[in-house]
């Protein structure tokens, strides 16, 4: 098992330098596969202290439609100079 730490970045002025320190905000740890099981993962956020989201490779399954279908890019679209705001 390892453990990251998630952090954001902060600016600061100290001195008359600006520096940045780096507030950590959770945790993501990541589980060995073993056997059977792939590797997996698990996010950790402060402002949800009593949640744990579990992070999943996204690989189709067979038989099945892709769940977030690409969205294609017409040419003959409306340009930005034709938007009215």
């Amino acid at each position: 098992m390892q453990r990251y730490n998630i952090t954001v970045p902060k600016k600061y002025t100290k001195n008359g330098e600006e520096k940045t320190s780096w507030n950590r905000v959770g945790t993501l740890v990541k589980f060995e596969a073993k056997g059977e099981k792939p590797e997996g993962y698990i996010l950790e956020l402060n402002m949800f202290p009593d949640t744990k989201f579990a992070i999943f490779e996204d690989v189709p399954k067979e038989g099945k439609t892709q769940a977030f279908p690409t969205i294609q890019q017409d040419d003959g679209g409306v340009s930005d100079d034709e938007l009215p705001f």
